[in-house]
């Protein structure tokens, strides 16, 4: 099967302007990336926890009553309470790329995935 060579060309133009389209969202895309956070607290409200768009720890607030419950205990509440904060900021960084570049870009199934990160 031959492609026709105007075909080819307009293919060939369609694409470079998509290229050059997602070329210019980028600065935009980081900025987007670069400021979302995450958060979550304890259920007893005495463990608070701020990530950034990757789910780096950028806060961490403990209460009194928190260190009251224990070495053990404070460790297990730390790492749930980051848990919910990493997906806090998945949903927010989901919400940030669909609203800049559309519910059906490809690059937001990427972001779906936990390997993307």
């Amino acid at each position: 099967m031959s492609l026709d060579p105007d075909e080819s060309l307009a293919q060939i133009e369609e694409d470079v302007r998509r290229s050059n389209e997602r070329a210019a969202q980028m600065p935009a895309f980081e900025a987007a990336i670069a400021a979302v956070r995450g958060s979550a607290s304890s259920p007893a409200r005495d463990v608070y926890v701020q990530v950034d768009g990757q789910g780096r720890v950028q806060s961490l607030r403990l209460g009194e009553t928190a260190l009251a419950r224990g070495a053990q205990r404070l460790a297990s509440d730390i790492i749930a309470v980051i848990v919910a904060a990493e997906k806090d900021a998945q949903t927010a960084t989901l919400d940030a790329v669909t609203e800049l570049l559309g519910p059906t870009d490809p690059i937001l199934e990427q972001l779906r995935t936990p390997d993307a990160r």
